[in-house]
């Protein structure tokens, strides 16, 4: 590979990401790995693995911009931008008509709106409690003694509208191993696992006009959480070619703009 490169750099709670675009935008590398307790140990590994991807050394890396929680531990980034800038930014380019990004990580749930020309006009996030998360879905998980994907082919077996009504985890645990008790299907129990959430990411649309997105690692490895927001919220949900990506791709785009910027 020859030519400038552009990195994004999502360092996220549960999970870092990177994308390495070329000077058009195509996308030429990604990876994804677990944040682990060194957010620049994690970021250094990603940001290896997406160069092998793309055939290209460090020394052709021309701009980085950094995102997430961990943006500000990354030495090599030019340039610290929010997640919700930058999901809003990878999601928009994907998906251009795209009014509503739901974002669902593993340590909060954001819902971003954005205007007719694309900017960011509100957003709103759960970040105080795991419910609405995927660490909600892989504490119960964890709990029936299954992985999440195992929950999600579980879920997708479903085919009534069970809802998990409690939001908390520990009292959503508790329900759940009442239920059982009391002999309801497994796929019907995991399904609403799924609902709970998605009900409450459709309790934080104030506005709903337009198409919306999904972005996040829950959406990109669960197909019942997709199947669950489509249902509650009775709308197609748009799913990106690279969900978990998006804010690292929205970084790397805003590294080209940036670049250019700096050049005119």
């Amino acid at each position: 590979m020859t030519g400038p490169l552009y990195l994004g750099i999502d360092v996220g709670s549960s999970a870092t990401k990177c994308v390495v675009l070329a000077e058009d935008g195509t996308l030429l590398g990604h990876h994804v790995t677990p944040s682990g307790f060194d957010y620049g140990e994690s970021a250094d590994r990603a940001l290896s693995c997406a160069l092998f991807e793309a055939e290209a050394e460090r020394d052709a890396i021309a701009y980085c911009v950094s995102t997430g929680y961990g943006r500000e531990r990354i030495a090599l980034a030019d340039r610290r931008v929010t997640e919700i800038t930058c999901h809003a930014r990878g999601a928009r380019e994907w998906y251009p008509g795209v009014r509503h990004i739901i974002d669902i990580g593993g340590q909060d749930t954001k819902v971003i709106r954005l205007s007719e020309e694309g900017k960011m006009a509100d957003y709103r996030m759960n970040a105080k409690c795991a419910a609405g998360t995927g660490t909600f879905l892989e504490s119960i998980a964890l709990k029936l003694g299954i992985t999440l994907a195992e929950l999600d082919e579980l879920a997708l077996r479903s085919r009534e509208k069970a809802v998990v009504n409690s939001y908390c985890t520990v009292f959503a645990g508790t329900e759940v191993i009442e239920r059982i008790k009391e002999g309801q299907p497994p796929a019907e129990i995991a399904m609403g696992l799924f609902r709970s959430i998605a009900t409450r990411v459709s309790e934080m649309m104030a506005v709903r006009n337009g198409a919306v997105g999904a972005t996040g690692g829950v959406v990109a490895h669960c197909r019942a959480m997709v199947r669950a927001l489509e249902e509650v919220m009775e709308t197609e949900v748009l799913l990106p070619p690279l969900p978990q990506h998006a804010g690292a791709y929205g970084a790397a785009l805003m590294a080209i703009e940036s670049c250019r910027a700096h050049r005119s």
